[in-house]
């Protein structure tokens, strides 16, 4: 797995038969595992959920509120959110308490955006026991593109926003410990190279392709969790993770505009 440049063809191929034996044989991979699972009663975690009006976060904070769980929906379409919470309180078991669920501005394109949730979180000083970054693009077939902050937009939304959340909820995770910190990955990282000093994929001699630059975000997600939990003190009681769900149906590629996965 290379870090800096570009890989080399031998890295490549290697990657790339990763992937794609990922990929065929993810069935065999997971046998052991149930195709349900049942959640205990999460009466006492609090939990945010980036991302979560489709795909994977949609589904994640779903099980997660009709366990019991305290959650947080941070996404950028507010009524979206607000009317799946209002459809999950209808498939709520009867005598079971009412969700609790609630909703927070977030959009990955705008790190104000990010500092503005992050800010918001942190003045209610209360405790965050997960924090599931799990919101991402994948804009295949398009040409390069960068956010009003001046970051390529893979780069901003896979990695650099749900990095600088992570910084600024990490009082409030502290507060919550034994408290993870879970980053949705994709096994894609193993095609990815990042330059730190051309995170922007500009000027660097090549063609900007989607596929390598979701990768590039991806690999640098790892880069960053690995290095985070290095520096976390091990008395704090902070895990940081990153997971490759598989091969998934959900909105995160796409030929058009970023939305949330």
């Amino acid at each position: 797995m290379a870090t800096m440049a570009t890989l080399s063809w031998s890295e490549w191929i290697a990657a790339l038969f990763r992937i794609v034996c990922d990929t065929l044989f993810q069935r065999f991979f997971a046998r052991h595992v149930p195709s349900r699972v049942s959640l205990p009663n999460l009466a006492h975690p609090t939990v945010m959920v980036t991302g979560a009006t489709s795909g994977i976060g949609l589904h994640t904070a779903k099980a997660l509120a009709l366990s019991g769980a305290h959650v947080i929906l941070a996404v950028r379409n507010i009524k979206a959110a607000k009317d799946l919470i209002s459809l999950w309180e209808a498939e709520r078991p009867q005598g079971t308490p009412p969700l609790k669920c609630e909703v927070m501005e977030l959009d990955c394109l705008s790190f104000d955006s990010v500092r503005k949730l992050g800010e918001t979180w942190e003045a209610r000083k209360l405790p965050l026991n997960l924090l599931i970054n799990n919101a991402g693009i994948f804009c295949m077939t398009e040409s390069q593109k960068f956010s009003k902050d001046g970051c390529e937009r893979h780069m901003q939304v896979n990695h650099l926003a749900p990095a600088l959340l992570t910084v600024l909820l990490l009082p409030s995770l502290a507060r919550g410990a034994p408290s993870r910190v879970v980053m949705v990955n994709s096994i894609m990282h193993y095609l990815g190279s990042v330059e730190p000093i051309n995170l922007n994929m500009k000027d660097s001699g090549r063609t900007f392709h989607s596929t390598a630059a979701y990768s590039a975000s991806k690999l640098a997600q790892v880069m960053f969790s690995n290095l985070l939990q290095r520096r976390l003190p091990k008395e704090g009681g902070i895990d940081v993770v990153c997971v490759h769900p598989g091969e998934v149906k959900s909105q995160v590629v796409r030929p058009a505009s970023p939305r949330e996965m």
